[in-house]
């Protein structure tokens, strides 16, 4: 299995996952290809815990779709330079002085994911991926009555393994079940 530092490659664990890392490619809300790579790595904890909830997903009739995980120090700069946005990107952290550390993509310890049917297509959720505006949180009024209940269901099995959900985005889950990992500035 290959490792860099606390992160592991996803697919050594388990293939099932549908792997569609938005930024591997300029299909995005930057309109760049901010990763070099479309290799899915994450911190060891937390692929195992992504892996209990898709288990429970797919007793359900569900697969899991990650649009992203790890993500190396510099692609967050770039994220910032292009959206500098707190409620939706995560300043870039300054190494010098950082003491404490949280779960974040950086640390490969947080991750965005949506469900598909059995067949990988797309089922109806609140908003469209990186929807950058108050459409991306579950608290929006304006969902459908189908998106919304997908969206919680989401919530609710992701919470169930340990995940905590980011309240602005219905896709985006920290690991909260493990002490964080520092961040980390491995290319992928």
């Amino acid at each position: 299995m290959e490792r860099k530092g606390n992160l592991i490659k996803l697919t050594d664990l388990s293939s099932d996952f549908i792997i569609d890392l938005k930024y591997a490619t300029p299909d995005n809300f930057t309109g760049v290809q901010v990763y070099q790579s479309a290799d899915c790595w994450l911190d060891e904890h937390t692929a195992q815990i992504l892996i209990k909830a898709k288990e429970i997903f797919e007793k359900d009739g569900y697969r899991v779709k990650i649009w992203d995980a790890y993500r190396p120090i510099r692609a967050q700069k770039r994220f910032w330079e292009i959206m500098p946005n707190d409620d939706f990107i995560a300043r870039p952290p300054d190494m010098t002085k950082i003491k404490k550390f949280r779960p974040t993509h950086m640390n490969g310890m947080c991750v965005d994911v949506t469900l598909t049917d059995k067949e990988g297509n797309e089922i109806e959720m609140p908003s469209p991926f990186d929807a950058m505006d108050e459409r991306a949180s579950l608290n929006y009024s304006g969902h459908s009555e189908t998106g919304r209940r997908n969206g919680e269901y989401l919530k609710q099995v992701m919470e169930s393994v340990g995940f905590q959900a980011y309240e602005c985005e219905w896709w985006h889950f920290y690991d909260v079940s493990t002490a964080p990992a520092p961040f980390s500035d491995y290319e992928i």
